[in-house]
């Protein structure tokens, strides 16, 4: 894998290209008005950084490029400001200075709805498993344009840590999070939808162990909650309880932390 930047780019894009670079140990290497086919061509690699004013994206020459988006939050955060309210807050019971753990940040639209919800006081941990999800992420939350100021606000209070989320979490001391959110990658058709579509090749397939909300029902201080897509059992298999709502592409459950709020 190289890493480049669009044509005719800015000291800054250059500057950006550069540290992306140095971040992954990729070789960073100059654009010069080539083509992505003549790059893979002339370095034999099929996956390019490609870094533009408007962000990274990762591109190959099969399948969907894979770039940060913030997805729904954009929307979600709107609707809170408007006085609506948001399923998964509900569900974690958010409040305006609370901790949470997302165990399985991926995109993290997710995180940056917690970040806005929990508000300056609080705190929202993304964890990925993925680095090079992890660090196109943490790059977009702080990068990516917008003129919201909530939104741009929720992104950049995202912390971002890499690693697998049962190692984190056998890291944390008891009762450390208010919430630990799990959002493994959907197996169900709503995965497939354009929001998260490039991130799929790249994703831990893995799925959620009963260890993990062990160690989840240990470190959370209220409650462990899990996010499915439609039709979605894990949380039978793990002993959650649905979260009854009319939304029909999600499923939600939770499991009380012992001797939680």
């Amino acid at each position: 894998m190289i890493v480049t930047t669009g044509a005719g780019p800015s000291d800054e894009t250059r500057a950006h290209a550069v540290e992306l670079a140095a971040r992954l140990s990729l070789p960073f290497v100059e654009r010069r008005n080539r083509s992505l086919p003549q790059l893979r061509r002339q370095y034999g690699t099929d996956g390019i950084l490609v870094v533009t004013a408007k962000g990274a994206r990762l591109e190959r020459a099969q399948g969907q490029p894979f770039f940060f988006h913030p997805n729904n939050a954009a929307f979600r955060i709107k609707r809170l400001e408007r006085g609506d309210t948001d399923i998964m807050l509900s569900v974690c019971q958010i409040a305006p200075g609370d901790h949470v753990l997302d165990a399985t940040l991926g995109l993290g639209a997710d995180a940056i709805v917690f970040a806005h919800g929990v508000g300056e006081k609080g705190r929202v941990l993304g964890v990925e498993s993925e680095p090079l999800i992890a660090l196109l992420v943490e790059d977009g939350l702080r990068t990516w344009p917008t003129p919201s100021a909530s939104l741009r606000q929720a992104m950049w209070r995202v912390e971002v840590a890499v690693g697998h989320h049962l190692d984190v979490l056998r890291t944390l001391p008891d009762r450390s999070f208010d919430v630990v959110y799990f959002d493994p990658m959907f197996t169900s058709a709503v995965a497939d939808s354009a929001g998260i579509r490039g991130i799929r090749p790249y994703a831990n397939p893995e799925p959620l162990s009963m260890e993990a909300v062990r160690e989840a029902l240990r470190v959370a201080r209220r409650r462990v909650v899990l996010k499915e897509g439609k039709g979605g059992t894990l949380y039978k298999q793990l002993g959650f309880t649905p979260f009854r709502t009319r939304q029909h592409q999600v499923v939600y459950s939770y499991q009380d932390a012992p001797g939680g709020e």
